[in-house]
């Protein structure tokens, strides 16, 4: 059976979808759920939740930009340039604050960097006191 919209909860989790279109990454996905943490970082450095290659993709610094899931609102993603030389770009705009992404924007590391198509998932569940066992 299926719920009723009005018996969705959400799980506090989205998957956040890249598709590289350009940079030495161009045609992989990376897939990175976001959960009890609510920002990611893109860069070259091992620890970034969206990893770029650190030799062919020059352009792109080591912590370059954050999307951060702003919890208050159900999908709603802000990303911001982290101080880098080369710049962020959404669009083609350059990044001078903080900006809101949609679905399908591309977001580019540096003037000529690898720019990424950003998508989403809402992971949902059945709110179990609707449907015990």
């Amino acid at each position: 059976m299926i719920p009723a919209a009005h018996e969705i909860r959400y799980s506090g989790m989205v998957r956040m979808i890249f598709r590289h279109i350009s940079g030495t990454r161009a045609t992989q996905v990376d897939v990175v759920t976001i959960g009890a943490h609510t920002e990611l970082i893109l860069g070259r450095a091992s620890s970034a939740a969206v990893r770029f290659d650190p030799r062919g993709d020059g352009q792109v610094g080591r912590h370059h930009a954050r999307i951060v899931w702003d919890t208050t609102k159900l999908a709603h993603f802000v990303l911001a340039d982290l101080g880098s030389r080369n710049g962020t770009y959404v669009n083609g705009r350059r990044v001078e604050e903080p900006v809101h992404l949609g679905p399908g924007d591309v977001v580019r590391l540096g003037t000529f960097g690898p720019e990424v198509a950003v998508a989403w998932e809402i992971i949902a569940e059945a709110d179990s006191a609707a449907y015990p066992c």
